[in-house]
């Protein structure tokens, strides 16, 4: 597995990192499977991957904890370890995102609420620092938090040691360039694949030139472009995928043409279409880390797989003029 820097911290991580988000169990995603999860953290552990993203959001702790126990036996010093801070439902301080599983989710990047955020997560996760901490969701009124008392605690953090490097999410660019004023960012984390490169276009120039690391999320558009997810899929209203619009009957079957014509370049590499499109995930940027979810051990060989693929120059060439096509054919 090929190892990255994190932006000009000298941390390095695996191109491929394991998401969490998940195995954490919830409205969302329905009851966990701690015993699979535990496994797939393990395979990741043993096909090279170090960098394990979570957050407090995931299962309301339930995400940190189960990562804590699954990571309890292994050197500290080999794991790279993030999560975020900025969800809140301790108090009724803060913007509203969503109501969830009984309780009122808010945004909240108070330098209190993040100081507190973090004692929890240590606590969660079983260890004493962290390497990357996250802000996971931007302040928005009625509660706009200064960027500059939201980055005071994150370097308060890190002068103590606590910390190691700092990231931000789901971000605008102004955004970021406010955080700058007040200190170094090392990672922007955001949804990016090959249906939704709009984040990656937006960050690209900013992270390669300031050597920032761009985290992508969300790469196989929650298994679509896996290839197993056919025209037969029903969509419920509780199924988070109903939001995406490339699931869409009409555009789905566009993707699911150009997947198809892809069959004979996973040939050629003796891969599946998840490996595949990790592979190409990986390659878009030198500063790219893919963020892998799921929480079966299949999911993440297909990831490890995806980020041990070295793609040609030719095959990249045809898959980056499909799309091209695909995406150009949608904005019309």
């Amino acid at each position: 597995m090929e190892f990255r820097e994190i932006g000009k911290t000298g941390i390095m991580v695996s191109k491929i990192a394991m998401g969490t988000w998940s195995m954490g169990g919830d409205a969302q995603w329905g009851a966990r499977d701690d015993e699979a999860a535990l496994k797939a953290i393990q395979t990741a552990i043993d096909g090279g991957i170090n960098l394990f993203d979570t957050a407090p959001a995931y299962g309301f702790g339930n995400s940190e904890r189960l990562l804590g126990q699954a990571i309890r036996s292994v050197p500290r010093e080999k794991l790279i370890i993030q999560t975020k801070c900025g969800f809140w439902w301790k108090d009724d301080e803060g913007a509203v995102i969503i109501e969830r599983d009984g309780k009122v989710c808010r945004r909240n990047l108070s330098k209190r609420a993040i100081l507190s955020d973090f004692d929890d997560s240590l606590k969660n996760l079983g260890i004493d620092y962290l390497d990357i901490y996250i802000t996971h969701h931007q302040a928005r009124e009625p509660f706009l938090v200064p960027k500059e008392e939201t980055m005071d605690a994150l370097l308060e953090l890190k002068k103590a040691g606590k910390i190691r490097a700092i990231g931000v999410s789901n971000c605008t660019m102004e955004e970021v360039k406010e955080y700058q004023k007040y200190g170094t960012i090392d990672v922007i984390q955001e949804r990016f694949s090959m249906l939704d490169p709009k984040k990656g276009n937006l960050f690209w120039e900013l992270c390669q030139k300031e050597n920032i690391t761009f985290q992508g999320f969300s790469s196989l558009e929650q298994g679509l472009l896996t290839g197993k997810i056919r025209m037969d899929y029903q969509l419920d209203e509780k199924n988070l995928r109903k939001n995406i619009p490339w699931y869409q009957p009409d555009k789905r079957q566009k993707v699911l043409n150009m997947l198809d014509s892809w069959q004979g370049i996973c040939e050629k590499y003796d891969c599946n279409l998840a490996n595949l499109v990790t592979a190409w995930t990986a390659a878009k940027q030198d500063s790219m880390i893919v963020i892998g979810g799921g929480r079966k051990e299949s999911h993440i060989r297909d990831y490890i797989k995806g980020g041990n693929l070295k793609l040609a120059d030719e095959d990249l060439l045809i898959m980056n003029r499909d799309i091209s096509t695909l995406l150009q054919e949608e904005a019309v």
